[in-house]
């Protein structure tokens, strides 16, 4: 798949989750300010910052599908991450947001929302099109190899969790306890807590080149090619779709630089059709009477 169509699918899906995302943001608004209820307005809140974490993806993705160019001779796939972070970021401030206004209300001992059965109908098919939008998201994004489709379908799930305790929100309404709703405000951010730190994890594995690969299972591959006798200082960084990894191979001190050229690319290619997300190999021979350095 080519950069510019694997950008192209993951703006549709994109597109998809910001129109799903605005309108239920508007609904549950609608509920939550008629009814009273915070579970319900935390989670109208929770909805709109999923459309605005979808805009946001939406410019990352045109970033990051920019081909290379002087100044960024590797292309721009790390816009990409750097825009998933700012997701976590506004993850976190909803999330935080939420927990204060749900801390007031149980210090204030503020009244149980009103209960109706045609809110908790709308708020469940909320849920029910938060499930099917985050399957789909999610599959996408393994299919692309997608950071960023991976954290924006995390991000709806939690969604999904949010609304099925604002629904619980408004029973504090028909049992006449005031202090659950605020309770279970608290239970969304405790859901968003999970979401931010798992979306902050693979930005931060990114950004401090952690490894990527298990060396083991490269120097497996490499020395499995003809005329490989040996791999070692082997090393892998970035992206789960833009995988950089660097490796020595020992050869016969006898070949040709063509010979040793071919095994070369007998290696890139062994490796990228055994970890698909690999993008770039830097590969150095040397004779295989040398010491071996270790992996990384």
């Amino acid at each position: 798949m080519s950069e510019a169509t694997r950008a192209a699918r993951i703006r549709r899906v994109l597109l998809t989750a910001l129109a799903c995302n605005v309108l239920l943001a508007g609904l549950k608004f609608v509920i939550g300010w008629r009814l009273g209820s915070l579970g319900v307005l935390s989670d109208a809140v929770h909805s709109l910052l999923d459309g605005a974490a979808s805009v946001i993806a939406l410019i990352g993705i045109t970033a990051a599908a920019r081909p290379p160019d002087p100044e960024h001779p590797y292309g721009h796939r790390k816009f990409e991450i750097l825009t998933t972070i700012v997701v976590a970021g506004l993850l976190f401030l909803s999330a935080w947001e939420i927990l204060g206004a749900a801390v007031s209300r149980l210090l204030h001992q503020a009244p149980a929302p009103h209960f109706t059965w045609l809110a908790v109908i709308l708020l469940g098919f909320g849920i029910l099109i938060n499930t099917l939008l985050s399957n789909w998201e999610k599959r996408a994004g393994l299919e692309v190899s997608s950071p960023l489709l991976l954290a924006d379908a995390a991000h709806t799930r939690t969604d999904v969790y949010s609304s099925v305790l604002a629904i619980a929100s408004l029973g504090s309404g028909a049992f006449g306890i005031p202090w659950l709703d605020p309770l279970l405000a608290i239970g969304i951010v405790l859901f968003l807590g999970r979401a931010i730190y798992e979306i902050f994890l693979e930005g931060v594995k990114v950004v401090s080149d952690a490894t990527r690969l298990d060396p083991a299972l490269i120097r497996s591959v490499a020395e499995k090619v003809e005329g490989v006798r040996g791999a070692h200082a082997i090393r892998s960084h970035g992206m789960q779709n833009d995988i950089h990894i660097d490796l020595h191979i020992q050869v016969a001190d006898q070949l040709t630089a063509r010979q040793v050229f071919e095994i070369e690319n007998r290696v890139n290619q062994a490796l990228r059709e055994s970890f698909p997300g690999v993008t770039h190999v830097a590969l150095r021979h040397e004779p295989g009477d040398l010491p071996l350095e270790p992996d990384a």
